[in-house]
């Protein structure tokens, strides 16, 4: 019985130190609740403002950015300097996606609600094409459902 109660309070205690140390790991705290329609239109609205040429939005280092899920994908398709910090506001227009964002190191994995807005803070130190997939089952064709944030040098 001993060696379990030492084993239980070195997991503890290894847990308190990791996230204390290590916590930029944990989930945004930064939300409000949005109705879709009212969050899209922030969305159209920043799409609009900093739309390029090749159909993607390029936001400004400083500026926060607009994210949309809905059956099946994200919208709009983001370009981000690299090595800058960048808060990206996400909502649902329909159901529960999830937001997996996979590349330079990064392993992020966040629920997307209906009626909910959540800011989520990212730096990219790498150039490259990052995918960002729906992880909660969303209907007939979630295996589809992916988007792409890319970060340009």
């Amino acid at each position: 019985m001993w060696l379990v109660a030492v084993s239980v309070a070195a997991m503890t205690a290894f847990t308190i130190a990791w996230v204390a140390g290590f916590g930029d790991q944990n989930v945004p705290d930064n939300t409000y609740r949005t109705p879709p329609a009212a969050f899209q239109q922030q969305v159209d609205e920043f799409t609009q403002k900093y739309l390029g040429d090749d159909g993607k939005v390029h936001v400004p280092p400083g500026e926060d950015a607009y994210l949309m899920a809905q059956r099946y994908g994200f919208t709009p398709e983001l370009v981000l300097e690299a090595g800058n910090e960048y808060t990206i506001w996400m909502s649902s227009r329909d159901v529960l996606h999830g937001f997996s964002l996979i590349g330079d190191n990064l392993n992020l994995n966040l629920e997307i609600v209906p009626g909910h807005a959540l800011a989520l803070t990212l730096k990219a130190e790498k150039a490259g094409t990052y995918l960002v997939i729906c992880n909660e089952y969303c209907g007939l064709q979630h295996h589809l459902m992916r988007g792409h944030i890319i970060v340009e040098e």
